[in-house]
């Protein structure tokens, strides 16, 4: 199979189109892998989702992350503020982020694991976690439940059956045709957990996962195979002393279901695990900001402004909810509002106008300025972005006259650097972000 890897709007191509955008990481391949993405993206309205494809030249990724394979060709797509030069620690940041919004953050790469994880694209990688879990798991036991068994015995076990007994033994008067309940691990979470492990050693292409995943499947020998993943994943019962399930149970589900955020499904010649990037960002920093309430003086996160508010109403009928983000509501201050997108935002100078200008969206700023205007909050909205082209944080103003008033509203662009939060395991940095004078403070 082949690997590739590229970023989030990346082109994969096998006749390089002009004017390549060089902000982003762009592949070619070769003529029949691309016929074969082709077949696959025409016959699957899922993938026409996944890629934009301009006749006959090439694919364009939209912002998803993550992995993609058919028969012969495995596309991984990275966050657009991939390094090609620093693609390893690009997948880490991605996978951190993800552990946080799954909440599987208990598993740690850290760097004993970097030989272990070194070179492995997303989905190799996140099987080595699911493979950590379960050698955790076995080293703790795997739970065994009183199952109901019926068979042929040669002596009085359990309760005698004996409709069947007479059927089945009419002949041989030594047996007995039995009912009784016996001790294994045949149980619906070890099938849910043997399941992943035989779908994904036809899933891997690493070595060493496969390696693993073998072994595990060994120490699952009496557990069969689950025939309804839905049915089996709703009878889950993690009781008093089955909590160290849960985690290796979560992966289960994410892989068995690909419940990664989007509606893609695997086929029988095709797989993809994906997420969008705006909602994993989105859903990354909600959990940032309330890791960091006490150190920011937050009272309480509400996430989409944490009720039905609409901006417009036609007598009973309401219109345009407003869905900030966050609305932080503080302890000693007025509340904050607060926007997380998912844009690489640059400052670039206009020589005639002779300043720099932001690419941002008048949308995002309509948006952001009639939350300001509605809600009972301080003038000054945030803007979460990656840091990418943008490295300092910026302001910028909304001035108006009201009266005898002068209205100075400003919308603060915070260029967030991820590696640094989630080496700070998920928290702001005191440098970062603090209270003065009851109000909410951002440094670059």
């Amino acid at each position: 199979m082949t690997n590739i890897s590229i970023s989030e709007y990346g082109y994969i191509y096998y006749q390089t189109p002009k004017n390549l955008n060089k902000k982003f990481v762009h592949k070619e391949i070769t003529k029949s892998h691309f016929e074969e993405l082709y077949l696959h993206w025409r016959e699957n309205k899922d993938i026409r989702k996944l890629f934009s494809y301009e006749g006959g030249k090439y694919f364009q990724a939209q912002n998803y992350v993550g992995i993609i394979q058919t028969p012969n060709l495995s596309v991984e797509i990275l966050p657009k503020v991939f390094d090609s030069e620093k693609i390893d620690e690009t997948r880490a940041i991605f996978i951190a982020m993800l552990k946080v919004v799954l909440n599987i953050n208990e598993v740690q790469i850290n760097k004993a694991d970097l030989s272990v994880t070194k070179n492995k694209n997303i989905y190799e990688m996140f099987i080595t976690m699911f493979v950590q879990c379960v050698d955790s798991l076995i080293h703790k036991g795997l739970k065994s439940e009183y199952i109901a068994q019926e068979s042929n015995q040669y002596f009085l076990k359990g309760k005698l059956k004996f409709g069947e007994n007479i059927k089945q033994n009419y002949i041989h008067k030594e047996r007995f045709y039995v009912e009784f309940d016996e001790y294994m691990p045949n149980r619906v979470e070890n099938k849910l957990l043997k399941s992943t492990i035989n779908l994904l050693l036809k899933k891997t292409i690493d070595y060493e996962n496969k390696k693993a995943l073998r072994q595990q499947l060994f120490i699952f020998d009496d557990v069969s195979l689950s025939h309804n993943y839905k049915t089996d994943l709703s009878k889950i019962n993690l009781h008093r002393g089955m909590e160290y399930y849960e985690l290796p149970l979560q992966f289960a589900k994410v892989f068995l279901e690909h419940n990664s955020f989007t509606s893609l499904r695997g086929k029988d010649n095709i797989f993809a695990l994906l997420f969008p990037m705006e909602k994993l960002f989105e859903k990354y920093m909600e959990q940032v900001l309330k890791n960091s309430q006490e150190k920011l003086g937050i009272k309480e996160v509400l996430v989409n402004g944490g009720a039905n508010e609409y901006l417009l109403r036609d007598g009973s009928c309401k219109m345009a909810r407003l869905q900030p983000d966050y609305l932080l509501k503080m302890i000693n201050a007025k509340d904050i509002i607060a926007d997380a997108k998912w844009k690489v935002l640059e400052a670039s100078e206009n020589g005639r106008k002779g300043c720099s200008t932001i690419n941002i969206s008048s949308g995002d700023v309509y948006q952001i300025f009639s939350y300001l205007h509605f809600y009972d909050c301080q003038n000054t909205a945030y803007l979460f972005v990656p840091n990418s082209e943008m490295q300092e944080t910026k302001t910028l103003h909304y001035q108006y006259q009201l009266k005898d008033m002068s209205i100075d509203k400003k919308i603060k662009i915070i260029p967030i650097d991820l590696g640094k939060i989630i080496a700070n395991n998920h928290l702001f940095y005191n440098s970062d972000i603090k209270l003065s004078n009851n109000f909410f403070i951002i440094t670059p």
